[in-house]
C-alpha cells in the first residue's frame, strides 16, 4: 500500500520545477552565483541532491549527512533523477510517514522531515532560477505548505547559523510565495 499526502504531491511538483530548470542549464551555468552565500550553481545542486539523498537514507534507517559530495558531475539532469526518483519512492513507501526521524540538525516526526524535504527541493529551484535567469516561482502547494511550517518555527537560531537569511518584510495579503520567500530571508 502507498501513503500519499499533500506534501509528497507538493513533493513532486518541487521535483517537476527543479527538473525542468536543470533541463535549460549548461555546464558553464554550474559556475553562476546564486544568492544563496558561497554557493554557485553546482555547489546549490549538489547541496540540494545531498539533502535529497540525505532524506532517503534516512526513511531507509540509515544515518546519513546532507553533505554528499559532488553529485552533479558532468549530467545533472541525469543526478537530478536519480536523486527525484529515490527520493520520492522512500516517502511513498508503506510506513514513510510514521514515527520520528533524526537528521543531522534534529529529530523530527516524519511528517516534518517530509515538509523540510519539500522546502529544500522547492525553495532551491527558485534560487536555480534566478541564478540561471530563468522565471522564478514556487509551486502554490508547495509554497502554502512549507509557509505553514516555518511560520510556526522559531527561525531566530537558524538565521543565527546562516541557515536562513534575515526576514524580508512581506504584506499579509502577498502571494505564499512571496510570504514564504520572505520568511526565509529571499526576495521575489
Amino acid at each position: 500500500m502507498t501513503e500519499t499526502t499533500d506534501e509528497i504531491i507538493a513533493l513532486e511538483h518541487a521535483y517537476d520545477d527543479l527538473t525542468r530548470l536543470v533541463s535549460n542549464i549548461g555546464i558553464d551555468d554550474l559556475a553562476k552565483p546564486t544568492n544563496c552565500p558561497g554557493w554557485d550553481v553546482r555547489a546549490l545542486l549538489n547541496h540540494t541532491l545531498g539533502t535529497a539523498t540525505m532524506f532517503t537514507l534516512v526513511n531507509a534507517g540509515q544515518a546519513a549527512d546532507e553533505d554528499a559530495g559532488d553529485l552533479v558531475g558532468n549530467d545533472p539532469a541525469a543526478a537530478l533523477a536519480q536523486a527525484r526518483a529515490a527520493n520520492l519512492a522512500a516517502w511513498r513507501r508503506e510506513g514513510a510517514l510514521d514515527g520520528d526521524r533524526t537528521y543531522p540538525w534534529g529529530t523530527f516526526p516524519a511528517g516534518v522531515g517530509l515538509v523540510i524535504n519539500v522546502s529544500e527541493i522547492a525553495v532551491h529551484g527558485w534560487d536555480v532560477a534566478r541564478a540561471t535567469s530563468q522565471a522564478a516561482t514556487v509551486d502554490a502547494d508547495a509554497a502554502r505548505i512549507v509557509y505553514g511550517l516555518y511560520r510556526q518555527m522559531p527561525m531566530d537560531g537558524l538565521r543565527a547559523h546562516g541557515v536562513f537569511g534575515a526576514e524580508v518584510e512581506v504584506p499579509a495579503a502577498a502571494p505564499v510565495q512571496d510570504r514564504l520567500l520572505g520568511v526565509l530571508g529571499r526576495s521575489a
